[in-house]
């Protein structure tokens, strides 16, 4: 037996590896702070704290699912983090507490399932509780006290029937018994004194005949007498104290003439004298009443005969159309008005409103009905908005708001997730590269000029303010015209911007540097470093791709020759300082697209299934040992498809293409594997399908911390997020390391760091050594948060033994193995004792007390096995380990 003392002098630890769970070297959820793009993406490379999207885009923008929260005066969004809707909202409504009630075409809300309504709270969180999932979503909601009243065309709502009306209450969340039970559609609904009244398309109320307009008792649902005669439908309605304003599709009401919108007497339901009746076969859809103006929009050309093009005021005192004229074309159309304040906000299909440029939204002011500046720029079709004190909510079909127009070209700062803040005209061209470096962004591709400023395929910026520096190499082909020349791969060292492409001279024509060259980042003057790609007559032979390891550039391309006499195959290896062709060479029998080296390995794509470094690869990747012409024998099994693009990332390499799975593993079109040890990963990201149900992601890239990803799809995870999207690389399985007397731990993960014993955090236990406690038994973990995701090492479970030492005289403890009953004798009588026996799980199995020196112990119910019997007397704690058979 061992004596535990504290000072630790005669402690010995058996330690027992345990590994609890299989480990993702990556975040399967996809980062929600990115902006993205409205059009595919053909480049995307990281560069020292910026990501180049470069491809078939006019603007980028920060992602909102279908609704959005802005700024009653800017139209800017002011909460970034409101839950994000994912599908289209068709209707909103303020909940007079700060929040919005949401209706639309949508399955979730956030991580919340939830559909087609839900109510987003005042501390901008989706009410996880209130979860009504009608059948259809509501067609119009409006909210008295703490009423909602729902109207639409809907059959079922909170697992109740209610036909096309329903009630809750907005404290309590709970359906109300109000069940009026019209026989068709509802499409608006007025609050006036103890009436509900609705209009739509119904013909009956409770079995009772009521033609499109009703008004029912609030609380009971009864129907009242109130029953005008109308030969139309009814789409809206807003109400005053004495009268209700109507739109739709009638032309008659009451015998009196009232084409498309009237005014109705609340309590007899008379048609008043006051007229604005529309253009023949025209109707109005929205009412909005601002003192004693009504602003009416819909389908008309006229009202009381003065022409108005879908939109008009009229006074209510009098039934004159005002001189505010917004002069809409005749495809415009306004889906929703809401007022806010003294401001009109309104919605629908439009590009300009009172002359000026306006996307989909509006603001005017209701009293003098000028044009504000309020110019949210939604990325797609609104439908509904609100107002209340917090913001303006808007719903529709788009998934983004606040974006900037980049044509082909942005620019994502890692700092901030949005755009560099600056744009610049390529005049039709394409970037395909970039480096940061500096302070500089430098820029290579395709292109005449920059603003029309003239640059040939290469040119910097100040990331500060924007400027083009003076700055230029120029890049050209056989002649300084040549379109066809490009720049398609670029690296820093050095102070040296290191250029891979399809050309043939840098600064003039006669400086002949084909494919390959190397400019001074300061001067813009190329070096002499000339490796020479191809024959020297063409650009036939070009390099795709670059990377640099220590004083070597790895280059990759469609090429035979290079320095004029040195044979190499598509892939080379040249010295960074002289230009001379190292001995590697691997050789691809095929056009390399990408190359990226790590420090022993060379991991390629392209079209090489005749053959790369010796062996076949067929799905179009390769790892090529830099110590031999070799490929080592990691080839991965990509399904149904194959590999577009890879890139390094922290310990892992990322594979992005067509396929499906890797092996019998699904993998979305993109993988990622162990660079220790070639093994899949378990990460499987949250990228879907294409609209033609299959898989196509490129190109990618990485940075330290995060991975970027592009293709063909159109929602990651749950949000509609076409194009692009990005991950956060978590850092590697921590490792645990024991001292020599087994008392400390420690790893040599760096982040932020947290210890675990027996599966609880230990205060401030967050360094990289932990003192372990060598008088308990204990199960110890440590885990790493880094780049937004946490990663636990795999448990340490450490037992206390010692069967190569004495055991001490004092104290006796037989049989060992025992079968049934262990005796354990003390040299002398210390009050209580206390016995507990342990499993090798740490799980206490028995806890036994006593007094004296001599002691049975019962043990014949416990399993055959080993386990720790730990004595604790007053003064000492003794541990040894016991084997139990049967």
């Amino acid at each position: 037996m061992i004596d535990y003392t504290s000072s630790r002098s005669a402690g010995i630890f058996f330690i027992l590896f345990v590994s609890v769970l299989t480990l993702k070297a990556q975040d399967e959820v996809h980062r929600t702070e990115n902006w993205i793009t409205d059009g595919g993406l053909s480049r995307v490379e990281h560069s020292n704290g910026y990501t180049m999207l470069s491809g078939f885009f006019s603007s980028v923008g920060p992602y909102t699912g279908g609704g959005a929260l802005t700024g009653p005066s800017t139209g800017k969004i002011i909460d970034p983090v409101m839950p994000k809707v994912h599908g289209e909202i068709s209707l909103t409504v303020a909940d007079g507490s700060g929040g919005w009630f949401i209706a639309g075409y949508f399955d979730a809300v956030d991580t919340v399932k939830i559909q087609n309504l839900a109510h987003i709270k005042s501390d901008k969180t989706v009410d996880r509780t209130w979860k009504p999932n009608p059948n259809n979503p509501p067609s119009v909601m409006n909210v008295s006290g703490t009423t909602l009243y729902l109207g639409g065309y809907f059959l079922e709502m909170a697992g109740t029937t209610r036909s096309y009306l329903a009630s809750f209450d907005i404290n309590t969340g709970t359906l109300k018994p109000w069940n009026p039970i019209p026989n068709n559609g509802v499409t608006s609904i007025a609050v006036a004194g103890a009436n509900i009244y609705v209009g739509g398309y119904f013909t009956t109320i409770g079995g009772i005949s009521r033609n499109r307009l009703a008004a029912v008792d609030a609380t009971s649902g009864s129907l009242s007498s109130w029953a005008p005669v109308i030969d139309g439908d009814v789409f809206c309605m807003t109400a005053d104290a004495s009268s209700i304003f109507i739109g739709g599709t009638f032309s008659v009401i009451n015998a009196s003439t009232r084409i498309g919108a009237a005014r109705l007497n609340l309590t007899t339901g008379a048609a008043l004298p006051w007229v604005g009746n529309l253009s023949a076969g025209g109707y109005a859809y929205n009412l909005v009443v601002s003192g004693n103006t009504l602003y009416m929009s819909g389908l008309f050309t006229s009202v009381n005969g003065v022409a108005r093009y879908r939109i008009a005021s009229l006074t209510i005192s009098t039934p004159t159309v005002t001189a505010w004229n917004p002069n809409m074309p005749a495809s415009s159309f306004i889906n929703h008005m809401t007022l806010g304040g003294t401001t009109l906000y309104l919605c629908g299909t439009f590009d300009t409103f009172l002359g000026a440029s306006r996307n989909s939204l509006a603001a005017v002011d209701a009293t003098t009905g000028n044009l504000l500046p309020w110019n949210p720029e939604p990325n797609a079709s609104v439908n509904s908005i609100s107002a209340n004190a917090t913001g303006i909510y808007i719903g529709g079909n788009f998934n983004g708001m606040n974006w900037l127009p980049r044509t082909n070209f942005a620019l994502l700062d890692d700092a901030t997730d949005q755009a560099w803040p600056f744009n610049f005209d390529l005049n039709g061209g394409v970037v395909n590269t970039i480096a940061v470096h500096n302070n500089i962004l430098y820029i290579g591709g395709q292109f005449t000029a920059i603003d029309k400023t003239p640059r040939s395929n290469l040119a910097a910026f100040n990331l500060t303010t924007g400027a083009l520096l003076p700055w230029n190499p120029s890049v050209f082909g056989l002649g300084t015209t040549d379109p066809d020349v490009s720049v398609f791969s670029m690296m820093i060292k050095d102070n040296l911007l290191y250029l891979g492409g399809k050309f043939y001279a840098v600064n003039n024509a006669n400086t002949i540097r084909p494919g390959l060259a190397a400019v001074d980042l300061t001067t813009g003057v190329v070096t002499g470093w000339n490796p020479a790609v191809g024959d020297g007559k063409t650009t036939d032979q070009y390099v795709n791709s670059v990377d640099i390891s220590g004083n070597t550039l790895y280059a990759a391309g469609r090429f035979n020759l290079l320095s004029g006499s040195q044979t190499r195959e598509n892939i080379a290896a040249i010295n960074v300082t002289n230009a001379s062709i190292l001995p590697w060479n691997p050789t691809s029998k095929g056009t390399v697209d990408k190359i990226r080296v790590t420090s022993s390995t060379a991991y390629v794509v392209g079209e090489f299934r005749s053959g790369v470094g010796g062996a076949m690869r067929l799905n179009r990747i390769a790892a090529l040992e830099l110590t031999s012409n070799n490929a080592t024998p990691w080839n991965p099994d990509f399904r149904n498809g194959s590999v577009a693009d890879i890139t390094l990332g922290g310990p892992d390499i990322y594979t992005a293409g067509s396929f499906d799975s890797v092996g019998i593993q699904f993998k979305p079109g993109l993988a990622s594997f162990s660079l220790a040890t070639g093994n899949l990963n378990s990460w499987t990201p949250d990228t879907h399908d294409n609209s033609d149900g299959g898989y196509y992601i490129g190109p990618i890239t990485s940075s330290g911390s995060k991975l970027y990803v592009a293709g063909d799809f159109n929602y990651i995870g749950m949000e509609a997020r076409g194009n692009y999207g990005e991950y956060n690389i978590c850092p590697a399985q921590p490792d645990i390391n024991a001292s020599a007397d087994g008392l400390t731990l420690s790893t040599t993960s760096t982040g932020a760091l947290q210890w675990f014993a027996n599966g609880s955090a230990v205060d401030n236990a967050t360094g990289q050594t932990f003192d372990v406690n060598p008088f308990e038994y204990g199960v110890y973990a440590v885990e790493v948060t880094a780049n937004g995701c946490t990663v636990r090492s795999q448990d340490e479970v450490y037992l206390f033994t010692s069967p190569e030492m004495a055991v001490d005289k004092a104290i006796k403890v037989y049989p060992n193995p025992v079968k049934s009953d262990v005796f354990v004798e003390l040299p002398a009588t210390e009050g209580i004792v206390e016995f507990t026996v342990m499993d090798i799980t740490g799980r206490t199995v028995k806890s036994i007390q006593g007094n004296g020196t001599k002691h049975n112990l019962h043990l014949v119910d416990l399993d055959a096995g080993p386990y720790l019997l730990i004595i604790q007397t007053k003064k000492q704690k003794h541990v040894t380990k016991i084997i139990k058979t049967r």
